[in-house]
């Protein structure tokens, strides 16, 4: 017997819809005014699952889950933080699951269509080789 997970769109169905906090380009749900201190507080969170692909001189894409405090709300929120060197995005939800299922749907399509370009042997073993560190099996 298999336990089928729900994907992002169905539980975002359910518990209603990821939100963009940070990006480096296209709109976020939050006001611009508000950038500074989001970005205290998600730097700041609490890292609950990581994937990083490091360079010679250091990490050149990191995708993390987080759970942080909204510094509007004061309530906790779960993001899902992907920085690279050619840009960032944060989405976050108040419910972790939805959270956790767009990690790792973020870090399965890094491997099937990357931002980054990268050598042939990442490719060899799937996503443990892709990645330096992950979590995603």
């Amino acid at each position: 017997m298999s336990l089928t997970l729900p994907t992002v769109e169905d539980l975002t169905a359910m518990c209603g819809s990821l939100r963009t906090v940070l990006a480096d380009s296209g709109p976020v749900d939050v006001r611009p005014e508000h950038d500074a201190v989001y970005s205290l507080e998600i730097l700041g969170g609490k890292t609950l699952r990581e994937s990083v692909i490091n360079g010679p001189a250091g990490s050149v894409l990191i995708i993390r889950l987080l759970e942080y405090v909204d510094p509007v709300t004061h309530s906790t929120r779960y993001g899902v933080e992907k920085w690279s060197v050619v840009g960032f995005r944060t989405v976050d939800h108040t419910v972790r699951l939805v959270s956790d299922a767009e990690y790792e749907r973020q870090v399965r399509a890094e491997y099937a269509n990357p931002t980054l370009r990268l050598g042939r042997e990442r490719f060899t073993g799937g996503l443990a080789t892709f990645f330096d560190t992950t979590d995603v099996v």
